[in-house]
């Protein structure tokens, strides 16, 4: 659920199992009371559908750990309860071992009962997983498939379970799952959410053995720790006795006394944790075992029942083809026919390339000749226009010299004549 706080408004979010709990505000640090969650409100009705409601599910027990502090006082009061009825058999040796020994063998004691008290809670929380597994969370009765029209009637079903056995790793997981198929309406999501929640109660079932695996790892070193502590008792006294006869018999009977401590809180250590181990075990192997059962039912028997409406086009075509026995011979033979007909048209069609090749080189060829052939009667004409003029140029200069070598021939006749009838006048004078 969502809420603010009151004193500097800030928005936060908690399980609606901590409302009236007291927590400070992580900004402005004032401590106050979360409220308690405000009911949903319905979802409006939609024409043509079905009504549908925000039902919000319901407060969740841890269904791995036990309560600490359950077990924890249980434990005190069975080792006490323990003790004291070996006290009427004070002096028996196997009544000794726990009398006797010191705080070590308490110590090792309470670990063990506690952690028996611990199996136990948790053997009881199996058993009722166990009993969850026998409803019948999703019947057939309400569909053979669940879609967005029956899906409604489903969680409906499954909030009129009992509450005893409603509050359940099976019944949360199928819970959560429908749930999201009616908001999503899609498989996939779905398969996403249920994986991802495997994973969840499996990590919390194996984090809820870390005390037990601590008390096994502390049993047997507190028995070395009694074993060393006896040594030193014993060898202390021993060095005590000095050279009276009784003060070395006494040392003698210290040093028995504290050998014996020093092996029987090892003995009762090693005892106890291989005792505890065996029912850790087993029931470690019961509660995998029931995560295992839960998944292949959800894998198995929810999900193929889900039916998002993504794949109708092609369920109906597989109808049809379950229907009509010869579909998948006409289709066969339709495919053999389009094959063999696409074979000839691609044959065709390599054919007609091969032409249009041909026809393009040809033309090519032909188109190449005649621009060669119109290059060289260009080339050719364009000479003759250029060398004509030419040529006549030449013969009209040619002309235009002889014209004027003549003209100077006849200058210099005209001179040579001048210049006699010149001479023939000087004379004459």
């Amino acid at each position: 659920m969502e809420f603010q706080c009151p004193h500097c408004g800030i928005s936060m979010t908690s399980e609606d199992a901590n409302a009236g709990e007291v927590v400070a505000c992580p900004a402005c640090s004032q401590r106050f009371e979360i409220p308690k969650a405000s009911p949903q409100p319905a979802v409006p009705t939609v024409p043509g559908k079905t009504r549908r409601k925000l039902r919000g599910g319901w407060d969740e027990e841890d269904h791995a750990n036990v309560n600490f502090l359950l077990s924890l006082g249980i434990g005190v009061a069975v080792t006490v309860v323990f003790l004291l009825m070996l006290v009427p058999f004070k002096g028996q040796p196997w009544s000794d071992i726990f009398l006797k020994r010191g705080w070590v063998n308490f110590a090792e004691v309470f670990l063990f009962v506690w952690g028996m008290v611990i199996l136990s809670l948790k053997w009881r929380k199996s058993r009722h997983q166990r009993n969850a597994m026998l409803l019948d969370v999703v019947p057939t009765s309400l569909g053979a498939e669940i879609n967005a029209e029956t899906v409604p009637e489903f969680v409906d079903h499954i909030y009129k379970l009992p509450m005893q056995l409603r509050d359940s790793l099976m019944v949360n997981r199928i819970r959560k799952a429908v749930e999201l198929f009616e908001k999503r309406n899609d498989n996939g999501e779905v398969t996403v959410i249920l994986n991802a929640q495997s994973d969840i109660d499996a990590n919390r079932i194996s984090g809820s053995y870390t005390l037990l695996k601590v008390f096994l790892w502390a049993i047997p070193i507190l028995g070395f720790i009694g074993t060393v502590q006896g040594l030193s008792q014993a060898v202390g006294s021993l060095s005590a006795g000095g050279t009276d006869p009784e003060a070395l018999k006494q040392s003698i009977n210290n040093l028995t006394s504290g050998l014996g401590i020093a092996f029987d809180t090892t003995l009762l250590g090693l005892v106890l944790s291989m005792i505890m181990s065996f029912p850790m075990a087993a029931m470690q192997k019961a509660e995998e075992e029931t995560l295992t059962l839960i998944d292949a039912f959800c894998a198995e028997k929810l999900l193929p029942r889900l039916n998002d409406s993504r794949s109708a086009g092609a369920d109906h075509l597989l109808l049809q083809a379950e229907s009509l026995p010869s579909f998948a011979a006409s289709l066969m033979k339709a495919h053999e026919v389009f094959l063999v007909n696409l074979n000839q048209a691609t044959a065709m069609l390599s054919q007609a390339g091969e032409t249009l090749q041909r026809r393009l080189d040809s033309h090519q060829t032909h188109v190449e000749g005649a621009f060669i052939q119109a290059i060289n009667r260009l080339t050719t004409e364009t000479r003759e226009t250029l060398t004509k003029p030419t040529v006549e140029m030449g013969h009209y200069l040619e002309t235009m010299g002889r014209g004027i070598a003549s003209l100077d021939e006849t200058l210099r006749k005209l001179g040579g004549e001048t210049i006699v009838v010149q001479k023939k006048g000087l004379f004459s004078r």
